[in-house]
């Protein structure tokens, strides 16, 4: 299931997947006594480290937390709805509970900020975050998109009423048909089950259909981007994996760990703790786009598993277990 396609096609690029995009956020991250947010300052510090792909909120955007500059600093940028920083729940990364945003949002200030960046770089546009059945959420992004013709589009498909935890899958799959007329499909990981198992088997059943249907369409899994379930989620037919780990932990022998801990014993104990995030930042970018290549690697050798630099086999084995799952052949 795990494969690599092109995207950009409508903007004249032609960037391959697997993706992993660096994620800013101001939800969870800190505001001084003026008002600015810690992510501007971050997106400040690291834009000469982003090339390919970056994915920030429309919600920051509107709200002057992100610099209009990162237009120009990478080749495809996503554009969140907004609807995380206005989420009271956070997604799996994070290590508090940050709230939801103060402001205002709706698609009214959405469609203000698409219609001033959609034109300005590579976007891709992801459809307002609503609760409404599948098939609704499906022509309510239609009908957003038609606005924007000249960007790619990201339905993101989202459980259809508060109470419930999770996305309704077989509603998903009923309306696959209709996705055709997306470039990408997008999936919150924490929505998508409640073991990493479920999930990827969640994003299997939707890949298989896409596929039945002929809809070469590829997966985002949104919130996801760490050096375990990045690649498993990859494994089960995701192709574009965003998040705001790489910010939280730094990413060491394939594991996500504690900043200060992994900057203490490899830098030591006397450097600064700023010079400690923001040297975690720079490594956790290089170390994705090497992990990238472990995944295309993957592909292009016919699934071998030991291009994977960590966890070769325990990929191999949930693999195993998610074929099991589905009833397939490994």
């Amino acid at each position: 299931m795990a494969r690599i396609s092109t995207i950009g096609q409508k903007l004249g690029l032609r960037i391959s997947t697997p993706l992993l995009v660096p994620s800013f956020s101001t939800k969870g991250f800190k505001f001084n006594t003026e008002g600015q947010s810690e992510t501007t300052n971050i997106i400040n510090l690291m834009s000469d480290w982003l090339t390919e792909s970056m994915l920030v909120s429309a919600h920051d955007i509107y709200y002057k937390y992100i610099p209009e500059e990162i237009s120009t600093v990478t080749e495809l940028l996503f554009i969140d709805s907004g609807g995380y920083e206005k989420l009271i729940d956070d997604d799996f990364s994070s290590v508090f509970f940050a709230g939801a945003s103060v402001h205002e949002w709706n698609e009214n200030y959405l469609r203000k900020v698409y219609d001033q960046w959609s034109n300005l770089t590579s976007c891709v546009l992801v459809s307002y975050d609503n609760k409404k059945t599948v098939k609704e959420q499906i022509e309510s992004a239609k009908e957003l998109f038609k606005s924007y013709p000249n960007s790619l589009h990201t339905i993101l498909l989202k459980r259809e009423r508060e109470e419930n935890l999770y996305i309704n899958i077989d509603s998903v799959m009923s309306n696959i048909q209709y996705l055709t007329n997306f470039d990408i499909i997008g999936l919150t990981e924490k929505e998508l089950g409640n073991s990493i198992l479920t999930r990827m088997h969640n994003i299997a059943l939707i890949r298989q259909e896409l596929d039945k249907q002929d809809i070469n369409k590829p997966i985002h899994i949104f919130g996801s981007l760490d050096p375990v379930t990045s690649p498993l989620y990859f494994l089960a037919g995701a192709e574009i994996f965003d998040g705001l780990t790489w910010l939280r932990y730094s990413y060491f022998n394939g594991i996500a760990v504690y900043q200060h801990n992994h900057g203490a014993i490899k830098t030591g104990i006397s450097i600064r703790d700023d010079r400690v995030r923001s040297q975690s930042f720079a490594e956790n970018i290089s170390y994705l786009e090497e992990l990238k290549l472990q995944m295309k690697s993957y592909v292009i050798n016919n699934g071998d598993f030991t291009k994977f630099k960590f966890h070769s086999d325990f990929f191999r084995t949930s693999y195993d277990s998610l074929c099991t799952k589905l009833g397939v052949l490994a």
